[in-house]
């Protein structure tokens, strides 16, 4: 999949989640509290093997509650862990709220296929008053509630638009009617037939041979401080990985991290990250 066909379906995804014909797809899993709806952070997200009981991936979320993992097929389980806060939540169950989707419980569960970002939204249930929560709810700008109203007050304009348009088709046709209409069927279809954005990017070696004895990471830095790392990510074996950033622009690095301590750099690049904030690219080096 080439990087522009890439974007293609990242700028008409957006638009399609704006219209409400088609569902945010999940870039990351959300750790909230269950009452509030509020993120949690800092909480501890691990990612356990199922067979070994090893703990395979480890995630920290951030202000926003925000973890990722990329996990090859197989069967895991996630463990949470917060001052202050339980997990399993008891209090919500089911695989919905009234703001949240994709909810986990504490249950083992699979991933097929291709290795795949893992999108799961956890509640923890308050067992005491969090001083560090109470503190961040007089500055963060996250509303839950506000921000799954707008969704649905854009879907519900979109589809009355849709109804006064048949019901003008039908009583005063027109070439304007007509145009708007087949406006209409052009964005129903490409909800229908435009595939999803992928959730990583990727890393191809074409000029010159992968490296077996290193440890790849992607990572992530302001241009004018390259040396300090905001964001990193480990490479998979077919070059995949995962990372999510806040709009703005970045210093891409491609390292390779031998046993003797090496360092290598084989990419570098500044990056211009818009409203997906998923790298989801591919690297060429």
């Amino acid at each position: 999949m080439s990087n522009f066909f890439i974007s293609l379906v990242n700028w008409a995804n957006r638009l399609l989640i704006m219209l409400g014909l088609r569902r945010r797809q999940l870039h990351w899993g959300v750790v909230y509290d269950s009452l509030s709806k509020q993120p949690l952070d800092p909480a501890i997200v691990k990612l356990v093997d199922a067979k070994t009981g090893k703990m395979v991936q480890r995630s920290v979320t951030d202000i926003t509650g925000r973890y990722n993992f990329l996990a090859y097929p197989g069967k895991f389980k996630i463990l949470v862990q917060k001052t202050n806060y339980s997990f399993p939540s008891t209090f919500v169950g089911g695989d919905s709220d009234e703001v949240y989707n994709n909810l986990y419980h504490g249950e083992f569960f699979e991933l097929s296929g291709d290795s795949d970002a893992i999108p799961l939204n956890i509640p923890m249930d308050p067992i005491r008053r969090d001083w560090n929560q109470t503190a961040k709810a007089g500055y963060t700008r996250f509303h839950p509630y506000a921000e799954s109203l707008a969704y649905r007050f854009i879907g519900v304009i979109f589809w009355f638009g849709l109804i006064f348009v048949l019901l003008a088709f039908w009583k005063h046709p027109s070439r304007v009617v007509e145009g708007l209409l087949a406006a209409y069927g052009v964005l129903v279809a490409l909800a229908v037939l435009f595939p999803q954005p992928r959730l990583w990017g990727r890393v191809v070696f074409k000029k010159r041979p992968w490296p077996d004895r290193e440890e790849l990471s992607v990572e992530i830095s302001f241009p004018q401080m390259p040396a300090t790392i905001i964001a990193k990510s480990q490479v998979n074996e077919d070059g995949k990985f995962f990372l999510r950033l806040n709009p703005g622009r970045y210093l891409l690095q491609v390292k390779g991290y031998s046993e003797t301590g090496r360092v290598s750099v084989y990419r570098a690049q500044k990056i211009r990250m818009g409203l997906e904030q998923a790298v989801n690219k591919n690297f060429v080096v």
